[in-house]
């Protein structure tokens, strides 16, 4: 899923390309899961003629701000992405993709806008594409800023827009008894971080995932304030091109789930994968570890425990069960 890099990404890319410019042309498709109950017709006439003054991104979410309402909004779900014709693009681990970046119309696509720069009719006008395979992105019009009306009014702090102080931040921590993973990833709380990110920020600051949030020491939720701006700030300073972000991340070597070998950092260290707030964490045990004598981590090595246990019985049964297979033969 596209996070708070990608998606500041595709902000940044959008406010290059519109901002001051006059939408000439809206297409759209008819999707009830997309523009929910935003008609064809209605997100058409909404931005037709209309100026783009600025663009803007929270958390996940980007929006336009037009010369007068309503205001569109768009989260990119699992899959969406943009596209503008004739330029060079990249989507969210782009050797994924679906599209040909040379094909335009994108495959799947939902909505197109044609741009024109009034002030010079002679210039190229500009498109662009909202395109997603699952279905999963949603487009909202808002009446008042984007920023003061739902969906982004519910969301929490953005950790490069309104990062709170170590203070409020420990506050903010400390009154909440669920992992901290799923704290991260709650996006009332920290708007922006999903999966990667929250793996990422974990890591570097050598915290356990499945630690109780309300059991963080004082020094690791002040690391864990530094290096949830450190990893969001560095993807962003590269326009989320994974593959200039430091050799030494956890992300580059968390896709190796599914290798027969494993998946290891570069000096040898074992990344494992747990779930963890429902979704699947990537932890290298070696330097994150749960603090002994809390509730959860008895519960972690009770768990791991049974989990052995379980692997030892399924492999016993299968060995005799191999046995008997032989004895008939």
């Amino acid at each position: 899923m596209p996070e708070l890099p990608e998606v500041h990404r595709a902000e940044r890319a959008c406010n290059a390309n519109v901002v001051g410019k006059k939408i000439v042309k809206v297409e759209a498709q008819e999707d009830k899961l997309i523009f929910g109950n935003i008609s064809k017709g209605e997100f058409e006439r909404s931005l037709l003629n209309k100026f783009v003054v600025n663009t803007g991104r929270w958390g996940k979410y980007f929006y336009f701000e037009m010369n007068e309402s309503p205001n569109p909004v768009f989260h990119f779900g699992m899959t969406g992405d943009i596209y503008f014709k004739d330029q060079e693009t990249f989507s969210y681990r782009s050797k994924r993709s679906k599209n040909d970046p040379n094909e335009w119309p994108p495959k799947f696509w939902k909505f197109i806008l044609t741009f024109e720069d009034s002030s010079n009719v002679y210039t190229e006008k500009i498109m662009m594409a909202f395109s997603d395979v699952r279905r999963l992105a949603r487009v909202f019009l808002t009446i008042n800023s984007p920023l003061q009306d739902v969906p982004i009014s519910k969301l929490g702090f953005d950790p490069l827009q309104s990062m709170p102080n170590i203070q409020k931040f420990s506050e903010l921590i400390l009154k909440r008894k669920c992992p901290i993973k799923a704290l991260l990833l709650d996006q009332q709380f920290s708007a922006g971080v999903g999966n990667w990110v929250a793996d990422e920020v974990l890591f570097q600051s050598h915290i356990h995932p499945n630690q109780h949030a309300n059991t963080l020491s004082k020094e690791q939720i002040e690391t864990l304030h530094e290096k949830l701006v450190y990893v969001c700030k560095t993807a962003v300073d590269v326009n989320a091109e994974a593959r200039l972000f430091p050799n030494s991340w956890l992300f580059h070597y968390r896709w190796n789930k599914r290798n027969k070998n494993g998946a290891f950092m570069p000096n040898g260290e074992q990344i494992i994968f747990e779930t963890v707030g429902g979704r699947t964490t990537a932890i290298v045990s070696s330097v994150q570890k749960l603090p002994e004598g809390t509730a959860n981590s008895r519960l972690h090595a009770s768990t791991s425990t049974l989990i052995r246990q379980k692997r030892k019985i399924i492999t016993v049964g299968d060995n005799k069960s191999t046995e008997k297979r032989s004895r008939k033969t």
